[in-house]
């Protein structure tokens, strides 16, 4: 079984960051068995097709799609851009949301806008994109 919990190398808080064009209450917390019933029942039980939006640029990635690029650690995390030659700059044209390319926007940054927390049993946070639609 693919555990989700090694995707988030951050230890932080919620912080009182905004989203581009989102609102305080957009952001959320989840218990982690919280979080995992709603991937699944969105998804199914099989972790790779499992989709995220970058809370930046909006393009929406499947777990597989980390995995591709090489880089499993950081699903719902950091965007794929990062890691894919057509990723475009998050600060630049990333706030352009629809331009259908990921950018480089890292959640671990000076601008943490990962906008759901998942507290896992031990009481440590950790940020995560919002689950795609």
């Amino acid at each position: 079984m693919f555990e989700l919990d090694i995707f988030f190398d951050e230890r932080d808080v919620q912080s009182g960051v905004r989203a581009p064009g989102g609102k305080m209450s957009d952001f959320r917390t989840l218990t982690h068995a919280e979080w995992m019933a709603e991937g699944t029942r969105r998804f199914g039980p099989d972790y790779d097709k499992w989709r995220f939006v970058c809370p930046v640029c909006g393009f929406v990635a499947s777990v597989q799609d980390w995995k591709d690029v090489g880089h499993p650690d950081a699903v719902a995390f950091s965007c794929i851009g990062r890691w894919r030659k057509d990723g475009i700059d998050a600060l630049t044209d990333g706030l352009h949301k629809g331009m259908g390319r990921p950018c480089n926007y890292a959640g671990g940054g000076l601008f943490k806008l990962n906008p759901v927390t998942v507290v896992f049993d031990d009481g440590i946070e950790h940020r995560a994109f919002e689950f795609a639609d």
